[in-house]
């Protein structure tokens, strides 16, 4: 695999898609769940004992196939970002849009995953604004990039992941994607990995952070919805409809929201002026 060449594709193909699919802000952070639900259907459920992110598979429904993708709600919301972000890629089969820009090539499955992880992270740190707030969190902190204390660039480090809303080891390896740092400094980030994770959970501590909320979720956007939909319509048995809820802790509605209001329009707002 061309890696530089698979780099300089993956840009242009994160503009056209953001001009198909008509969203423009540049850190994304938890908005790619609303992108990604557009796309798919997104099951968010814990599983504490794996590992995983997500997943993202595709299955038959009515003779259509459709993408399904699977986010662990048991990770911290920067791990949930990012997977989601990488399954995002999945669905829009970014390795295949690629793939038409350099012929006679191909890919192997983890090829892929490599080409997937830097959509991902592009899409989500996009070099420019990444490489900006990098340098500005270093103007503020007044440090010198040619002497920087390992402490000093975790810090930093822990700031772009607050940023971005995106886990540590994402920003390592986007400080080496943008040259921020070299290689050899990534390797000694690696070699002190073990003491890195703790100081990195200590500096998001004295932020005030998501990044390290677990989220525990247990949803499918419009379940609850669709749930009241084959309930009036008796589609499915009481059984089955409780056993449903239960797994996605959807508790019932109480009391009656059934009075009328009226929301001014902006044409009123407007006519008021």
């Amino acid at each position: 695999m061309d890696i530089d060449r698979v780099v300089e594709l993956i840009p242009p193909v994160i503009v056209e898609l953001k001009k198909e699919y008509a969203f423009s802000n540049d850190a994304i952070k938890d908005g790619i769940f609303r992108l990604l639900e557009k796309h798919c259907t997104v099951v968010y459920y814990p599983l504490n004992n794996e590992k995983t992110r997500g997943f993202h598979v595709k299955r038959f429904v009515k003779d259509k196939r459709e993408d399904f993708v699977f986010i662990n709600t048991a990770n911290p919301v920067s791990e949930q970002i990012f997977g989601a972000a990488h399954e995002l890629g999945h669905v829009w089969e970014v390795a295949n849009k690629i793939l038409k820009e350099m012929p006679g090539q191909s890919f192997t499955s983890d090829e892929e995953e490599i080409i997937i992880n830097r959509f991902a992270a592009e899409l989500l740190m996009p070099q420019d604004i990444f490489m900006h707030s990098f340098f500005i969190h270093l103007d503020d902190m007044h440090l010198n990039a040619e002497s920087l204390k390992l402490e000093d660039l975790i810090k930093l480090a822990v700031m772009q992941m607050n940023d971005y809303m995106v886990p540590y080891e994402a920003v390592r390896r986007r400080l080496v994607e943008t040259k921020i740092i070299s290689s050899q400094v990534s390797d000694i980030l690696d070699k002190h990995r073990a003491t890195i994770s703790e100081v990195v959970k200590l500096f998001a501590q004295d932020q005030n952070t998501m990044l390290d909320r677990v989220t525990a979720k247990k949803t499918i956007p419009g379940l609850r919805t669709m749930l009241e939909q084959i309930e009036n319509n008796k589609l499915l048995d009481d059984y089955t409809i409780c056993k449903i809820k239960k797994d996605f802790d959807i508790d019932s509605v109480s009391g009656s929201l059934d009075e009328i209001v009226n929301v001014y329009t902006g044409d009123q707002l407007n006519g008021q002026k």
